[in-house]
């Protein structure tokens, strides 16, 4: 769920999918539609091709040296100009919580190093325990990867030098927590802790309740808690790419690759390399039959988080959303001797999950990006199938709040698709798909659902043969060929976690589609001329 395509024209992410099509297919903006509730499960929805959302696009600003750097966003319209902290990648692999007291006034959390680290969590009951002295930050992790094609190696990491001058100060600090464990942690503070092991996509507690446990470890009991409780009055706006050597790559059939490399083809990146993942799998065909279907996906994530706020209180206005740049080529082969079905035959191959940590005010704000890559085909007819296709595509969908209105959605599906080679005889309509299903939330809060989907389309009653760049279209009787994208999703309730009215259910996006036509008419071939002898 990508050749020289994003980071730099990429808003983000992926992981923001696909697509580099002619000159010519390039989709239009469509007009904008709204739906408003009020205040307290207020929301609207607005979806728009063009850029509209505060924090503008991964391909405003790109890093010369590869590394993960924050930029800025550039507010939208009525939005307050972040004049505080802006938000940038917090360290790689540093797992010790965050703790402290709300600040005096409505401040944000005054953090406090304890060399504590989350090392059990059960949100469900609300119990968790932390333990000192070997709270120590882990290794930069490399990314993770199918068996069949490890990512590349991570350079060492400094910290795995020895070093005679650090030990005595990590030996120090978990020395001074595990002699006084009961005074590290008071109930009324918040803990906001990174990605571990007991808590995978990280945690954002408020402290109810302390027991002192066996040895250095303390017995919690808590409460969920509210970024406006944790950053209270912090203003901070800014995007960061996400490190591709950070996202889990899960296969879902056999033959799914998945490699970290350099920029590929000119292709600029704001976070170091690009994440490719390569698939060769049959898509089931009712009638125990299947076309043979293969693809490459390549693409640059990043995450966008806004947070203006008043206190204690729910925010002026918060955000937070996501830009996927893609670069993608999918193929599919075969014989459909029967209709698929009223719904599209969906093969998922690979589930891609991250969850970086972002430094806002000093305090760690874990986000969570999951995207499931899947094959789609459809067909309505008897046909011989060969259609190999490219596409190209920055897509972007945000979460914004603003107070006395509530939530709103921006989406932004910027996508071309052009055929590489074409071959249709029979008559049917088949349509095939690359496309990725999207979640997005904060701490284990999954706050925005979106599904993305380049597609080609084709109809034919006879034959077509078109292959891109390169020969004439070879064609008879009648046919048409299009590209197109649809977007759809929904903002949900566990966007509450910013400390916002909680909206009811789940607010659908407008949904976005989008066609053009690549290839359309009738003709046929000419008859043969009789022979000279």
């Amino acid at each position: 769920m990508f050749k020289p395509s994003i980071g730099r024209a990429a808003p983000a992410a992926l992981l923001t999918l696909i697509l580099a099509g002619t000159a010519a297919c390039g989709p239009t903006s469509p007009g904008s539609t709204s739906r408003a509730a009020g205040e307290p499960a207020a929301a609207t929805s607005t979806a728009d091709t063009a850029a509209t959302t505060a924090g503008g696009s991964p391909a405003d600003a790109a890093s010369a040296s590869g590394a993960p750097q924050a930029r800025a966003g550039t507010p939208a319209s009525g939005r307050p100009t972040p004049t505080g902290t802006n938000v940038t990648a917090a360290p790689a692999g540093d797992k010790q919580a965050v703790i402290g007291a709300p600040g005096k006034d409505g401040g944000a959390v005054t953090a406090e190093n304890k060399a504590l680290q989350l090392t059990s969590y059960d949100p469900g009951k609300g119990t968790a325990v932390l333990t000192g002295g070997g709270a120590t930050a882990s290794p930069t992790a490399t990314p993770s990867v199918s068996a069949s094609a490890p990512a590349t190696p991570a350079a060492p990491s400094a910290s795995a030098a020895p070093s005679a001058s650090a030990t005595p100060s990590v030996s120090a600090s978990a020395s001074a927590s595990a002699n006084a464990p009961a005074a590290a942690v008071q109930p009324g503070q918040l803990i906001a802790s990174p990605p571990t092991p007991a808590a995978p996509q990280g945690a954002l507690v408020a402290v109810t309740g302390v027991n002192p446990g066996a040895g250095n470890t303390l017995n919690l009991t808590t409460r969920p808690a509210t970024l406006s409780e944790l950053l209270g009055g912090t203003e901070a706006d800014g995007q960061v790419p996400i490190d591709v050597h950070g996202i889990q790559v899960t296969p879902l059939v056999k033959d799914v690759k998945a490699t970290v490399g350099a920029d590929l083809g000119g292709v600029k990146a704001d976070a170091s390399g690009t994440l490719e993942v390569d698939v060769k799998a049959p898509v089931p065909l009712p009638g125990g039959a299947s076309l043979d279907a293969s693809g490459s996906l390549q693409l640059h994530p990043a995450v966008h988080f806004a947070y203006h706020g008043a206190g204690a209180a729910a925010p002026r206005t918060a955000s937070v959303g996501f830009d996927l740049g893609a670069h993608a080529n999918w193929k599919v082969t075969g014989d459909v001797a029967r209709n698929t079905g009223a719904a599209p035959i969906r093969v998922p191959f690979a589930k891609l999950q991250a969850s970086p940590v972002l430094t806002v005010a000093g305090l760690p704000v874990v986000v969570n990006l999951g995207l499931t890559c899947y094959l789609e085909v459809g067909a309505d007819g008897q046909v011989h199938l060969e259609a190999q296709q490219d596409a190209t595509g920055t897509w972007a969908v945000r979460a914004d709040y603003t107070g006395g209105k509530g939530w709103t959605s921006t989406t932004s599906a910027d996508t071309k698709v052009s055929p590489v080679h074409v071959r249709l005889d029979g008559k049917a309509s088949v349509r095939a798909a690359l496309g990725a299903e999207v979640s997005l939330g904060l701490y284990d809060t999954v706050g925005v659902e979106t599904t993305v989907a380049p597609y080609l389309a084709a109809k034919a009653d006879g034959s077509l043969a078109v292959d891109v760049p390169g020969k004439a279209p070879q064609l008879q009787g009648s046919w048409s060929l299009v590209g197109g994208v649809d977007l759809n999703g929904a903002l949900t309730a566990h966007l509450k976690v910013f400390g916002t009215p909680i909206i009811e259910g789940k607010l659908p996006f407008p949904p976005f589609h989008k066609e053009w036509p690549l290839l359309a008419g009738s003709a046929s071939l000419p008859s043969p001329r009789p022979s000279s002898t």
